[in-house]
């Protein structure tokens, strides 16, 4: 009888082992994961999968975020690892360097990594330590640099946001990492670049003042100016073509019009218009009041004064669903202004931190404003308007003509009612536009021509943000290292050494405008990330240690005298 239980058992271990043979062959060849938790936080989207599958060319993220460092930062160094497994699991070719520039014991290698991956674009967060009862400070890269074929970008998973408490800037990289890492991999990868135009001719910000995003985003788009009142000629009789002007116009997918000071024509509000009527996008930047800080430098005061009508372009906005005011905001939340002295609050530059929840305005660090003005929207058929950007739960609006005034900034009007909440600045325009020339004559050439003509334009986007600084960077004045009038980084401030999110804002409004793949949404999906109650943690960290570090020896206890009872009364029969 013993013999054919053996060979029964033998069938048995020799099925089970080829059954475990045979899954582990399948998993080789069929790769699959299942996604326990809650909000399918480790399941990439669609979009993003899509994208890793078409990439040719093998993928190298050299991740800087590693060595001893606060809790915090090693969480989002294993989610962030996690993460890029999860890509790697979709791109077989998909390489994860980890380096810690701490831990290079030359002190001079150790330094020129540092400036190296400075110069690269990763900015590093300055963290304290404690060890064995003393503090000292540290250097981490929150980020990477990612490599694809020839052309490197840095991967920046957290910035420093003002006003906001560490572990929410963690969370909220933590959410964000998906569309952090899948749009750095798609900006390398992309090869077919969609194009921004910036518009000249309208008295707009100087080129240097807008070197900085012209140059970032000619990482992803292609960037060219475009100077509406420049006709080409015709290459045999030089006459000039209305027609021909807007091909040359449509040819862009995006139109940037930076804090324009000169009237527009009609001719230049027609072929706008006409842009948008066929599909394509603006980002406005327009300052609706005249008010300059370089006046302040010689006097304690100066008018600010309304422009906006002057412009000329009311009538324009107003039809897309929006209009500007010729009003300041003044918010009690304001940016710092320094007088290379003392740095102070500036009430008439309200510091921006959205609310919105959506993907361009969610998680961003701090938006500086200069002398902006109020938004407020109007009927416009079919057309979706969504707030980007508001002021602060202590703000108001101060009507212009208004005496700006020094007064305000070496006495900070603590005691002063901001009584207003929440005024928008910014506003994105989804939807059908119709033409402000559908009952119009248009302008003409000097020539007749059967110019085509949209009266309602196809589905598209434009953004208006009533403040044409906030697009503007600084050019160096004050350090001695660099050269004299080099553009600074969109958002840096020299004289406070202040990063704010002008940026990474913008950054996100291409990204939302001009990727028909809409990967930023991807920004828009909120993870629960479970915090533990610091104070219930030290209420009771005495019982939480002994429970893990007597608890298992405990239940070991029990179950080996529970074994012990159960073999004494099985045996004792």
């Amino acid at each position: 009888m013993a013999e054919p239980r053996q060979t029964q058992n033998f069938i048995r271990w020799t099925l089970i082992v080829a059954a475990l043979v045979l899954i582990n062959v399948l998993a080789q060849m069929v790769f699959t994961r299942i996604d326990l938790t809650s909000e399918k936080r480790y399941s990439l989207n669609p979009v993003t999968k899509s994208m890793l599958k078409n990439l040719e060319d093998p993928v190298l993220i050299k991740f800087y975020l590693d060595g001893e460092m606060p809790s915090g930062f090693l969480r989002l160094k294993r989610e962030a690892l996690q993460m890029l497994n999860e890509f790697r699991a979709i791109h077989r070719r998909f390489e994860i360097e980890i380096i810690d520039p701490n831990s290079i014991e030359d002190r001079k290698e150790r330094s020129n990594l540092m400036e190296q991956l400075q110069t690269l674009g990763l900015s590093p967060i300055q963290v304290e330590m404690e060890d064995a009862g003393s503090m000292s400070r540290l250097t981490l890269f929150p980020g990477a640099i990612v490599s694809y074929g020839e052309k490197q970008m840095p991967m920046q998973l957290l910035s420093g946001q003002l006003n906001v408490s560490p572990e929410s800037q963690i969370n909220g990289a933590v959410q964000n990492l998906e569309y952090t890492i899948a749009s750095t991999i798609r900006a390398l990868a992309s090869r077919q670049k969609a194009s921004i135009g910036f518009v000249q001719g309208l008295g707009q910000v100087a080129d240097r003042k807008i070197a900085d995003i012209v140059q970032t985003l000619s990482m992803q788009y292609e960037v060219s100016r475009l100077d509406l009142r420049e006709f080409p000629g015709d290459s045999v009789t030089g006459e000039i073509s209305l027609n021909r002007q807007l091909q040359r116009v449509n040819r862009f997918d995006a139109l940037v019009i930076a804090k324009p000071t000169r009237p527009f024509t009609d001719m230049d509000k027609f072929l706008i218009d006409q842009f948008i009527m066929n599909g394509g996008k603006v980002l406005w930047c327009i300052d609706p009041v005249h008010a300059d800080m370089d006046s302040l430098s010689n006097a304690s005061e100066m008018l600010a004064y309304p422009i906006f009508d002057e412009l000329r372009i009311g009538d324009m906005l107003f039809r897309y669903g929006v209009r500007l005011n010729t009003d300041l905001i003044v918010d009690k939340k304001a940016a710092w202004l320094s007088d290379m002295q003392r740095v102070r609050p500036w009430v008439y530059w309200p510091l921006i931190t959205s609310r919105s929840k959506h993907p361009i305005a969610k998680d961003l660090n701090a938006i500086k404003a200069e002398f902006v003005s109020s938004i407020d929207t109007v009927m416009a058929e079919g057309i979706k308007k969504t707030p980007l950007l508001m002021s602060s739960s202590n703000s108001k609006v101060v009507p212009t003509p208004h005496v700006v005034s020094l007064e305000k900034y070496y006495n900070f009007p603590k005691d002063e009612i901001f009584p207003q909440s929440f005024i928008p600045i910014a506003y994105l325009l989804e939807g059908e536009f119709e033409s402000i020339f559908a009952n119009r004559i248009m302008p003409k050439m000097g020539r007749e021509e059967d110019v085509p003509f949209v009266a309602r334009g196809k589905s598209t986007a434009q953004v208006v943000i009533a403040d044409g600084d906030i697009i503007k960077n600084q050019v160096n004045i004050t350090n001695p290292n660099i050269d004299r009038g080099l553009p600074l980084p969109l958002g840096f401030d020299q004289f406070t050494g202040i990063q704010y999110g002008n940026k990474d804002f913008l950054l996100n409004v291409f990204d939302y405008l001009l990727d028909p793949e809409n990967l930023i949404k991807i920004r828009s999906r909120e993870l629960k990330i479970r915090l533990l109650d610091t104070s219930k943690v030290r209420e009771q960290y005495n019982f939480w240690v002994l429970l893990n570090t007597a608890g298992p020896i405990v239940i070991l206890l029990l179950l080996g005298l529970a074994n012990h009872l159960l073999r004494k009364r099985k045996y004792a029969k």
